[in-house]
Parts: structure tokens; C-alpha cells; sequence
């Protein structure tokens, strides 16, 4: 059982918001909202073989104002994964019908991390009224990729001391810098996200997608990155430059930081991200 108590445990979370679901073409789409009925909406996309909880630590603080709609991206958490679907592209189509039902088709302002940022970007490129603002986090598919991270896999005969052992090691990898912050709550919830992943390929990830894509968003963009983002080691000084095709209007690069920056850090991401909802 995931912990619940902590200030921002997924049930304490969870309990002040309303889950929602939404079938588009057959296939069930889970949604997250909080402060239900505020003036204007957030939705928030999370990264690979995450689910709404990758904005754990981030809900209480965006949805003080805002109606903030967290996704299932469709096959990973409690969504279902659609036939056929092999990688973000797939997506696409089901997400945009998802939105525009819960936005009854205005535009949105949306944030991406991750592969959460990879799909918002395809999604402000196939539909340009559906996106109002749109905020990447760590975002891959800019032609920057380097050597595989050393990320370790699991085996069906491992003990759960094992199991954990893997989590550990590839959190501390790939998605947080400071090793003291991923703790039996972060463990745990990395444990039940990975277990309902059913997205397995997503190569265009490892792309140069976005460098393409951007030419065609038509809506103001910006960018927060983690400072020690192990995707960018040692080139975070080019990540900006690749967003020159588009409207860009800020990039935020947040100290002391990995990927998973707004977990990591989220008093100074959520400082951020509301400045930038603000202007």
C-alpha cells in the first residue's frame, strides 16, 4: 500500500480533487481535477511510465487558482491503452478529444513534462486551437540525446528488496539529482507507475520530433528544466537554442535540479510555473 501520510501522500492528494473519465473512440481516459469550477483551466501531462502522480507535489500550489486537470496519459495509470498504439504519435488523436471535452474546446494552457512535453508538442502542432500556452518540462526529442543511461530492468524472479533496488538505482539515474529525496513514498510510487505501463517502444523520444514540430505552434511557449537533468548532461546550455523556431518566451533553468524537477524542486518549479500562468 502507497503511504498516506505525508502532507502530499497520493491519497491526501487524490481525496481533494475528482476523478474523472472520459471514453473517446472506445478507449477509457482517466482524469484528475482539482478546484473544479475556477475561471480557468491548467492541464497537466506526465512523463513516461508515470502517471498523474509525477505532479504530486505540485497540485495544492497550481490549483489555488486554477481548475487543474491531470491526465492518465492513455496506456499508462488508469488509462487504457488504445488498440494498436505504439508510441506518442498514437496518442495524439485520442488526447486532443479528451481535451477538447473537458475544455469544451476552448484552448487550453497546458504543461508537459517529459514525454508528457513530447505529446503536448504534437498536439500544438495538429491542433493550433486547442493549445493557448504551452509550457515544457524537461521535454525530449530535440536532437540532443547522448549515451543510454545505465538504467537497470526487472525480472520476474526478483524479491521485493530487489524490486526496490531497481527503482532506487534508476531514479537516482535518470530522474533525480539529490539521492536523499527519493524516499519509501517516492519508491513506492514509482513501483505502482512502472507496474501499469503499457506504452513500451517510444523511440520518437530519442528524435529530433520537436525541432520539426515547433515550426508549426502557433501559441506562446516556454521552457523549465532542471539545472543536473541527466537527459541533457553536460549540453543544457543548447536545450534553449533548439526551441528557436517557435514563440518562446522564457526559458527557466532551476537549480540543483534533475528531470524530475517539479518533484524535486517544487516550491521553485511551482513559483515558475505560476509567474508564468501570471504574464
Amino acid at each position: 500500500m502507497l503511504n498516506n501520510d505525508a502532507t502530499d501522500s497520493i491519497l491526501s492528494i487524490e481525496s481533494l480533487g475528482r476523478r474523472v473519465e472520459v471514453v473517446v473512440q472506445g478507449v477509457l481516459q482517466v482524469w484528475h481535477v482539482w478546484n473544479q469550477g475556477a475561471t480557468e483551466k491548467l492541464i497537466l501531462l506526465h512523463g513516461g511510465s508515470g502517471s498523474w502522480t509525477h505532479w504530486l507535489h505540485n497540485i495544492r500550489a497550481l490549483s489555488d487558482t486554477r481548475e487543474v486537470w491531470a491526465l492518465d496519459i492513455p496506456g499508462f495509470g488508469d488509462s487504457q491503452l488504445p488498440p494498436l498504439a505504439v508510441d506518442v504519435d498514437d496518442l495524439v488523436p485520442y488526447v486532443i478529444k479528451g481535451m477538447q471535452a473537458i475544455g469544451e474546446g476552448k484552448a487550453l494552457d497546458v504543461v508537459g513534462f517529459s514525454f508528457g512535453g513530447l505529446l503536448a508538442g504534437f498536439i500544438a502542432s495538429t491542433d493550433a486551437s486547442i493549445v493557448r500556452t504551452l509550457i515544457l518540462v524537461g521535454a525530449p526529442a530535440l536532437g540532443l540525446t547522448g549515451t543510454p543511461l545505465p538504467l537497470r530492468g526487472l525480472r520476474a524472479d526478483m524479491s521485493e528488496t530487489e524490486v526496490l533496488g531497481v527503482h532506487q538505482h534508476n531514479l537516482k539515474v535518470m530522474m533525480i539529482a539529490n539521492e536523499d529525496m527519493i524516499t519509501s513514498e517516492t519508491l513506492e510510487l514509482q513501483q505502482k507507475n512502472i507496474a501499469r505501463d503499457r506504452l513500451k517502444r517510444r523511440r520518437i523520444a530519442r528524435s529530433d520530433a520537436l525541432l520539426r514540430l515547433q515550426k508549426d505552434w502557433v501559441c506562446p511557449v516556454f521552457g523549465v528544466w532542471g539545472e543536473l537533468d541527466a537527459l541533457y548532461k553536460g549540453r543544457m546550455n543548447e536545450v534553449q537554442d533548439r526551441l528557436k523556431d517557435c514563440d518562446l518566451r522564457g526559458f527557466t533553468i532551476i537549480p540543483n535540479a534533475g528531470h524530475w524537477v517539479q518533484y524535486e524542486k517544487a516550491e521553485a518549479f511551482n513559483a515558475c510555473i505560476l509567474e508564468i500562468l501570471r504574464s
